[in-house]
């Protein structure tokens, strides 16, 4: 497995690439950075979140099932086909499958020299549910980015990530969140040793394929600044049910 620092994607007009780093290990919102090919393509920046309803906790953190849940976090699911485990030095992220859906409308991205949609309304996506997990011995101070893994088809022609649905509502039916922390907390978000939160994603779903899944845990300092020099970034290679 390789540590690797992790490229920011953004909202990109789209043009030929095929980067990664690989590391190997046990194998809501449209989280998609953005979309970009070697025929080139575009998109404008979108992103949504969806979090189901909590109240705010304080207090000590709960069991749920074989993981141990933050304060802050909302309960843990780790319902569906586990495709994987991605380990960076501090932390561990469990991957599991949990659904497939159709999109509910035509994503934003879209191909610059053919004009498809990248994503169109009624196509089929798949939520992953990522478990991340504190295996170190000390504290981790999170920001609200607190570690978002990411996904991306190891194919995948276009720059950044894959268009997803960013509707709320599928979340909410298969009992996802891609916020992963109750209304009302504040960061940082602790991450005790031995803690766990999840967050999930959706994007566009091809059977069988082989999807790279990235993550980076960025710190918080004690001045409330993200700590770039204790960033870890992490990555493996899953194949989808």
């Amino acid at each position: 497995m390789k540590i690797t620092s992790l490229a920011a994607a953004g909202m990109l007009a789209l043009s030929a690439c095929g980067t990664t780093t690989a590391g190997s290990t046990t194998g809501g919102s449209e989280s998609s950075s953005s979309a970009s090919s070697s025929s080139s393509a575009s998109a404008p920046s979108s992103s949504s979140s969806a979090s189901p309803s909590a109240a705010s906790s304080e207090g000590t953190a709960t069991s749920s099932g074989a993981y141990t849940a933050a304060a802050w976090a909302l309960p843990i699911s780790d319902a569906g086909d586990k495709l994987g485990t991605l380990k960076g030095d501090s932390f561990s992220v469990d991957i599991y499958q949990v659904a497939t859906d159709v999109a509910s409308k035509d994503s934003m991205f879209v191909d610059k020299e053919t004009k498809e949609n990248l994503l169109k309304k009624g196509a089929p996506v798949v939520y992953l549910n990522y478990v991340v997990t504190n295996t170190s011995s000390a504290d981790i101070p999170l920001s609200h980015s607190l570690v978002t893994p990411s996904a991306k088809y190891t194919d995948w022609k276009y720059l950044g990530g894959m268009p997803s649905d960013s509707s709320s509502d599928g979340y909410k039916k298969h009992g996802l969140s891609s916020s992963g922390t109750k209304l009302k907390e504040k960061a940082p978000f602790v991450l005790k040793p031995g803690e766990s939160f999840n967050i999930a994603e959706n994007f566009a779903y091809t059977a069988g394929k082989e999807t790279e899944i990235k993550a980076t845990l960025t710190p918080q300092d004690a001045a409330g600044d993200l700590d770039h020099d204790k960033k870890e970034t992490a990555d493996t290679t899953v194949t989808l049910k």
